[in-house]
């Protein structure tokens, strides 16, 4: 066979791509013992982390001052985002914010000296969250002095 151009060489080269695949192709259409891909549980594990993460566990207003846990299912989940809906304020007493690991996200009494040195961080006692903002992190629980938020559980 004489090749006139690359092109016609390149269209050539890509016609025993293309026949390659498709025989492929055929093989595992007529193959009756489908093994499940290694790769189907780790993608469903990210799924089900990511639903966790963006709350998909799910919700609840708080429009009081009482003392506000996360125990939807197993009890093992976590508030994952505060949205505020008015300005608010934690309680400044022990339990105000309560986050998962004190000095990785924003707390009551942590510092955040798990996330950056310097002594830069402070905690959260009498700080005014904004109406609109929305903070993430991992918490058991919270308690408002004074304001409304929707607390996402993941």
């Amino acid at each position: 066979m004489g090749y006139n151009t690359t092109t016609d060489r390149l269209l050539d080269s890509l016609k025993t791509k293309q026949d390659e695949g498709n025989a492929s192709l055929v093989t595992i259409a007529t193959d009756t013992t489908v093994s499940k891909n290694s790769n189907s549980t780790t993608q469903t594990e990210v799924t089900q982390h990511n639903s966790r993460a963006f709350g998909q566990g799910g919700c609840i207003l708080v429009t009081g001052t009482a003392a506000v846990t996360a125990t939807a299912g197993s009890g093992s989940l976590k508030f994952v985002a505060i949205q505020f809906l008015e300005d608010t304020v934690f309680d400044s007493g022990s339990g105000g914010l309560v986050a998962t690991t004190e000095n990785l996200y924003l707390d009551d009494t942590g510092t955040g000296a798990g996330v950056a040195s310097g002594g830069g961080g402070a905690a959260i006692d009498s700080v005014t969250f904004p109406k609109g903002m929305t903070l993430f992190g991992r918490y058991d629980g919270f308690k408002l002095a004074s304001g409304k938020v929707v607390a996402y559980v993941g």
